[in-house]
């Protein structure tokens, strides 16, 4: 690069702009020249700054560990505040092409400086304008910083509306249910409602996966749909017919849980978007309950006397393929019995170490001890809380629970 080249992009640079032609001339005299290829490490957060750089051609950015702060590109200047106070580098800078620099050293910017006291007024009146452009910048991103947490706020809002108001309250029945958001959204989800024929209730938890606002709505369509389609299913075998049966439960259950995965898998396909879910239909009369569980954690059914039940899963998760198939099983909660269900934000809680909780931690928390139902669900918690210590909650928490208080009454009518 020729001297007048030099003289050219020392020129261009706002942060020099004003200074005088012959102090252009001495700064271009003594800087340097660097040709550098593409993911080239030019500075490092926290080592000593003894130079500045000009970009002449190229871009860099500018960042911290993994996170981009900015993209610079010709005309452009770093690495001068760390010059200027004699600092430390307060962030990473790595070129993103092939890229041209100037670099000037910090004495050798002083001495031509020192020869101008104009050119350190105009320096300064940079550096200043510079901080007047950041406060700007950062006003406005608070601003719109503020804009997106209010609409987030009524996201949220809306999300909990999804989930139920209430618990039904069903005789000889006791359920409990606790759910913590990770961020301000979530994609966890669960349902208790009661449907069909007298006696029945459906008991469903699931999880999207990733998180944020994509996960949160497909929360509300895999609930919505899931719901809808067991209550349109038992609604038409009312006005079909009066009697109920296992069959038509069955029918129901395995319905809802096609449909939801056929339509999330094709109409949503290239979302990628999927949800483990655990679906249960619960006679409360006898006790016994049909289920799917579609890819989800297993839930644990604890018994006061006797080692816990696991129900497996008998399916993958939905939303993935169209295809996928189902399998329905059984099980009965006797007197005593409770069935516990959770999202992964339980057994893959983490400490400071990066440890998770684990399932055997859940299944220790149910042996130890509980009063009711929300005394398990207290107690799986403050075992969480004090196994994670001062780490951050890194998932959403949702648990569900029901037992049995009374004595099953076995009837003609069987879903097992």
């Amino acid at each position: 690069m020729k001297f007048e080249e030099k003289k050219k992009v020392l020129r261009n640079c706002s942060f020099l702009s004003g200074l005088h032609d012959s102090i252009l001339a001495s700064l271009a005299d003594h800087s340097s020249i660097l040709d550098l290829e593409a993911q080239t490490p030019i500075l490092t957060k926290g080592e000593d700054g003894s130079n500045m750089f000009f970009i002449a051609s190229g871009r860099v950015k500018v960042h911290d560990d993994d996170v981009v702060l900015a993209y610079l590109g010709v005309g452009d200047v770093f690495g001068e505040m760390a010059v200027l106070d004699s600092g430390v580098r307060s962030a990473s800078v790595t070129t993103e092409k092939r890229t041209r620099l100037l670099c000037l050293e910090r004495e050798d910017l002083w001495h031509v400086i020192a020869q101008s006291p104009d050119s350190l007024r105009t320096i300064i009146a940079s550096v200043l304008q510079r901080e007047r452009d950041i406060v700007k910048d950062v006003t406005t991103r608070t601003a719109q910083l503020q804009a997106y947490e209010k609409e987030l706020e009524i996201g949220r809002r809306i999300q909990a509306d999804f989930l139920p108001e209430y618990i039904p309250e069903v005789e000889n029945w006791e359920i409990a249910s606790f759910f913590e958001a990770a961020r301000e959204v979530s994609g966890d989800f669960f349902d208790v409602f009661e449907f069909g024929p007298d006696g029945y209730i459906a008991l469903v938890i699931g999880d999207v996966c990733d998180k944020g606002v994509g996960a949160a709505l497909f929360m509300t369509l895999f609930r919505s749909l899931i719901r809808a389609t067991c209550q349109l299913g038992a609604l038409n075998h009312q006005i079909a017919s009066k009697a109920s049966s296992e069959d038509h439960i069955r029918q129901i259950l395995q319905t809802s849980i096609d449909s939801t995965n056929r339509y999330i898998a094709t109409t949503h396909s290239k979302s990628s978007m999927f949800a483990s879910v655990f679906f249960g239909v619960l006679e409360t009369d006898s006790g016994k309950m049909i289920y799917i569980n579609a890819g989800h954690e297993s839930p644990v059914i604890f018994k006061r006397k006797g080692d816990p039940v696991i129900l497996e899963r008998t399916g993958g998760v939905l939303g993935l393929f169209d295809f996928a198939r189902y399998n329905i099983a059984a099980t009965k909660l006797e007197k005593d019995d409770l069935l516990f269900s959770y999202t992964d934000g339980v057994n893959e809680a983490k400490n400071e170490a990066g440890e998770q909780f684990s399932d055997w931690r859940i299944l220790q928390a149910g042996a130890s001890g509980w009063s009711d139902v929300q005394g398990l669900l207290d107690n799986v918690l403050s075992q969480i809380k004090e196994f994670r210590g001062r780490a951050a909650q890194s998932d959403d928490i949702t648990m569900l629970a029901i037992a049995c208080l009374g004595k099953s009454r076995d009837k003609a009518k069987s879903l097992v």
